[in-house]
């Protein structure tokens, strides 16, 4: 520990503390009163000096036994757990440490450099890192956090370090991998809290999964949280009070008491039919990246899932050959939603780059990614398709394919005559598979929303990603936080875009639905139903609040909420319309 945070522990034994609140964004929901502990991932200190010529084999010897140790702890995390996905992520953390690549380039370091072993696995670790970053940037941020957890444990291992996290507390800390928390839930913690991270996180994720109530993005939590601190962890509105008032405490124990009542109401209300008040049918999907969010989505009762993210298996193997890898994630995932349907995105990647490839983009999110990149890569696009086509025999009728990043009609074209070619060579072989698998269009670039009515006549079904569509129609990178105030998913611009797809779906008989964030903001998603868009697709874990606003609404009512939303002019338009609809109802 250092000095500086040592003497504000012992000055805070001595004080009373006042009251504070910090805010972040919430994970998962749930209150909880407890004391914390204080996770720091202990960085050892990097040897700086060079080895001898014969000290490399004992610093070879010394990182494979690292190795064996840290896949001996996640082997023993895999059998202590029944999570499909944890297991998956884990699974994932284990290929990466077999990696023949890593293996040889850290030997080399030690070899041919004379690095020590501690300072070989930062460098090629630091390298493999930048890669990423430098071509993936934020989309990729999980990858990055699982890639630095396993570099942490390594260096922890070299340098016989570990923590102290007592049982039954509340985790503080700067950022969580999803295997410190599948390692920490075996100490019974009661919620996390975490300076970095976003909802979507891949700890997150994993934190839903287990329902420990959890806030992300405080920014400062370990900066004014010390160990042993009692604090009010609220992950229903991510708000988080420090040394809470008698009073404070009081409010939130009787809090606690109301939300084992209002999970009844929650499952009790998911069990009803999904129309709203004047009988008007409308689905609820599930956005999905692992196997375990599916706890939360078949809990709140999703009708399957609107948009299953390939992101990471892609990345989970290095150019991700392995195809049987890939049938039995897509199986895992439809028996796990039976009888429902899956919709499964392509790879939208910024391309296969790893260990040493040193090439970037100056502006990744509108390069090189999605359709752009698979057509280029026609090995690794064959390879989904096989597999994907493959998962469909066990599967008919159940599995859609959604295709990212489209901008021209020329890249529906060429894709579909890949399918037809892998369709041929897979019943060549004698394999079953579904050869009606309906083909849908990610509409996320501006073009192709106002050219829908087009689009719409070479596509099965169009899915709108808000998100993106959003960030390229505002020209708000949605990840600087600089303009973060000028991204908002609610523009007046947002709506009359969705309403020229929605009408061009219709004409054209595809089928629109919505899977971006929008779709997980209740009143929006009375606004999109009232605009003709009766299937929505989002986090699992918002899908109870959803449903409640869209049953409690006639059809009309949602119909006049959306033809105000195209009326206003600017976002404090949006913001009154529906403040006031909200107010009324």
């Amino acid at each position: 520990m250092d000095l500086v945070k040592f003497m504000r522990m012992k000055m805070s034994d001595q004080v009373d503390h006042k009251e504070m609140y910090i805010f972040g964004a919430p994970a998962c929901p749930g209150i909880v009163i407890g004391n914390t502990s204080l996770f720091q991932r202990v960085r050892p200190h990097i040897t700086d000096t060079q080895i001898a010529d014969d000290e490399a084999e004992d610093h070879i010897r010394k990182f494979y036994e690292a190795i064996d140790i840290a896949e001996e702890e996640l082997e023993e995390l895999l059998e202590n757990t029944d999570l499909k996905a944890s297991t998956d992520l884990i699974q994932m953390q284990i290929a990466i440490l077999k990696d023949p690549e890593l293996h040889d380039r850290v030997e080399q370091e030690i070899s041919a450099n004379n690095k020590p072993v501690d300072s070989a696995v930062e460098s090629i670790f630091r390298n493999y890192l930048q890669v990423i970053r430098q071509n993936h940037g934020e989309t990729f941020q999980n990858k990055s956090v699982d890639i630095s957890d396993i570099r942490d444990r390594l260096l922890q291992i070299i340098h016989n370090k570990r923590d102290d996290i007592k049982e039954g507390t509340i985790l503080v800390a700067k950022e969580l991998s999803p295997r410190e928390i599948i390692s920490f839930s075996n100490r019974d913690i009661k919620g996390l809290i975490t300076d970095r991270g976003g909802a979507t996180s891949h700890a997150a994720i994993i934190a839903r999964s287990m329902n420990i109530p959890t806030v992300v993005g405080t920014k400062k939590a370990t900066e004014v949280i010390n160990s042993g601190d009692e604090v009010v962890l609220d992950g229903r509105n991510g708000e988080v009070v420090v040394y809470p008032k008698d009073e404070t405490r009081k409010k939130y124990k009787s809090l606690i008491a109301q939300q084992s009542k209002r999970q009844a109401d929650f499952e009790s209300l998911c069990k009803k039919p999904n129309k709203t008040s004047d009988g008007t049918p409308f689905t609820l999907q599930a956005n999905i990246e692992f196997a375990e969010e599916l706890s939360i989505a078949n809990k709140y009762q999703a009708e399957g899932v609107g948009l299953l993210r390939t992101e990471s298996i892609y990345l989970s193997r290095k150019h991700f050959q392995d195809i049987d890898h890939q049938v039995a994630f897509y199986a895992s995932i439809l028996e796990l939603t039976a009888p429902h349907q899956v919709t499964i995105r392509l790879f939208d990647v910024g391309g296969d780059k790893f260990f040493g490839d040193e090439e970037k983009e100056q502006n990744p999110f509108l390069g090189w990614r999605g359709i752009r990149m698979l057509l280029e890569q026609p090995k690794l696009l064959k390879n989904q398709l096989r597999a994907i086509f493959k998962t469909s025999g066990d599967f008919m009728g159940r599995i859609r394919i959604l295709v990212p990043m489209v901008s021209t009609i020329n890249e529906i074209r060429k894709l579909k005559n890949i399918i037809d070619e892998v369709q041929k060579e897979l019943l060549n072989e004698g394999i079953n598979i579904d050869k009606e698998i309906p083909l849908g269009l990610m509409v996320e670039i501006p073009s192709v929303a106002l050219k829908a009515n087009l689009f719409a006549r070479h596509a099965d079904f169009l899915s709108i990603g808000t998100n993106d569509l959003t960030q390229y129609t505002l020209a708000v990178d949605r990840g600087n936080e600089r303009i973060s105030n000028l991204y908002d998913q609610r523009h007046p611009a947002i709506w009359q875009l969705i309403k020229e797809v929605a009408e061009a779906g219709e004409r054209n008989g595809a089928p629109v639905s919505v899977c971006g964030e929008l779709a997980s903001d209740p009143i929006a998603a009375c606004c999109l139903m009232g605009l003709g868009i009766d299937t929505l697709s989002m986090n699992a874990v918002v899908l109870p609040a959803v449903k409640q606003l869209l049953r409690s609404n006639s059809y009309a009512d949602m119909q006049r909420l959306a033809n105000k939303a195209l009326q206003a002019e600017t976002l404090d338009d949006i913001d009154n319309i529906f403040s006031n609809w909200e107010t009324k109802e």
